[in-house]
């Protein structure tokens, strides 16, 4: 997955804008990962699989997202080591876009377009359901 399709990157953008609206009282940091979409994952694939598929977005993210070489995953899924994203808004964007841009890159490559972006709308349903 060398690029990411300009459609994928705005879904992603969408999905990111989204988290922000969701607040989590137990966020210690940033979330990567839209909160609704988490928790659809972990319904679908498991906790495991949803680390699974986490840790491979966020290996893939570091190329446009360089602070996220720190990051590591926590038994229960959150995302750890990327504490300077709190005071640095865009690139907690940046990591986060990135991040659930891959993450949907790699859904759409396993399970499918359609089941993909089923997955979304049932997570975010405001997500444009457009190409």
């Amino acid at each position: 997955m060398d690029t990411l399709s300009p459609s994928l990157l705005e879904l992603a953008r969408q999905l990111w804008v989204a988290s922000l609206r969701v607040s989590d009282p137990h966020a210690t940091g940033p979330s990567l990962v839209n909160a609704n979409l988490q928790r659809s994952l972990i319904q679908f694939a498991g906790s495991a699989g949803f680390q699974s598929l986490l840790r491979r977005a966020i290996t893939l993210a570091t190329v446009e997202a360089p602070v996220l070489r720190t990051a590591t995953i926590s038994p229960d899924g959150r995302v750890q080591g990327i504490e300077q994203l709190i005071e640095d808004a865009a690139s907690a964007k940046q990591a986060g876009v990135a991040v659930m841009a891959h993450m949907l890159g790699l859904l759409m490559t396993f399970i499918g377009e359609p089941l993909t972006r089923s997955l979304v709308l049932e997570a975010c349903p405001e997500a444009s359901q457009g190409d």
